[in-house]
């Protein structure tokens, strides 16, 4: 290359006088002009691409710059997302304990519910069983007592059966007794003379203790209103029949009884008593 140099260096100083020679000349002056065109071109398109690669790194730093902030931005953002996945987690537990309460208060007021309808229930039947009681007691305080009444006629039945002196009765229960009351005018027409009148049931006599009443005349006509009342037991439970039998008290014969005479009201009470 210095060569070259020296050579149009000699060239320049016209050392050669020769045509031939200048154009030589001419040729490497113009092709120097062209090498210092392309130099300066050179020189600018490094200048250029020395610009270039400032603008380049200065690009990449921005980028780096814009990487780094990005990365910044992600951490908050991730940062962020942990911290909201933290208080969504926060939240559903407490939801969860909020449900959880809410199940354990609800079950409580269904408990609460059930044992006040068992209550209510418990209180019914208390009630019923009061009302029945109540409706007990009511029955027990009245008094349930069949009867039979009229006024007359007399009857001259000196022996036998009072016919038109009767009362039908039921018993409910065995064990019990039934308690009579018969109320009429009996009258012995006779001196010195005594009728007996009995209080029977079917006919018969009570089981356990006759009930028998004597009327005596120790001077004639003795009459009177009178009540006999007595307690025959040992009577089946059923429907019966009570009636009023007369007859000659014992040690007695031939006495002229009347069962109500003058007609007045008599009466037949039966009632079952314990």
């Amino acid at each position: 290359m210095w060569r070259v140099l020296v050579f149009l260096l000699v060239l320049s100083q016209g050392a050669f006088a020769n045509p031939a020679i200048e154009d030589l000349k001419a040729g490497f002056e113009e092709a120097l002009n062209k090498v210092k065109v392309l130099h300066a071109e050179i020189l600018d398109k490094h200048v250029e691409i020395q610009q270039k690669q400032a603008d380049l790194e200065a690009t990449i730093q921005t980028v780096e710059k814009l990487k780094l902030r990005l990365d910044g931005v992600e951490s908050g953002v991730n940062e962020n997302v942990k911290k909201a996945e933290q208080r969504a987690n926060q939240t559903n537990t407490k939801t969860a304990q909020i449900d959880s309460k809410a199940n354990a208060a609800q079950d409580t007021a269904d408990d609460a519910r059930n044992r006040a309808n068992k209550a209510q229930r418990t209180a019914n039947t208390a009630i019923s069983k009061a009302n029945a009681a109540q409706k007990t007691a009511n029955e027990a305080l009245i008094r349930k007592i069949a009867y039979a009444t009229g006024n007359g006629p007399s009857d001259g039945t000196n022996v036998g059966q009072i016919k038109n002196r009767v009362l039908r009765f039921t018993k409910v229960k065995t064990h019990t007794k039934i308690r009579i009351s018969y109320t009429d005018n009996l009258t012995v027409f006779q001196n010195y003379k005594s009728c007996r009148w009995e209080i029977r049931v079917d006919g018969s006599s009570c089981p356990n203790q006759t009930l028998v009443y004597d009327v005596h005349s120790f001077a004639r006509h003795s009459i009177r209103s009178t009540t006999l009342v007595g307690y025959c037991s040992g009577v089946a439970a059923g429907s019966h029949t009570i009636g009023i039998w007369v007859g000659n008290s014992p040690t007695y014969s031939g006495s002229d009884c009347i069962t109500g005479w003058n007609n007045p009201t008599w009466v037949i009470e039966a009632e079952e008593v314990n």
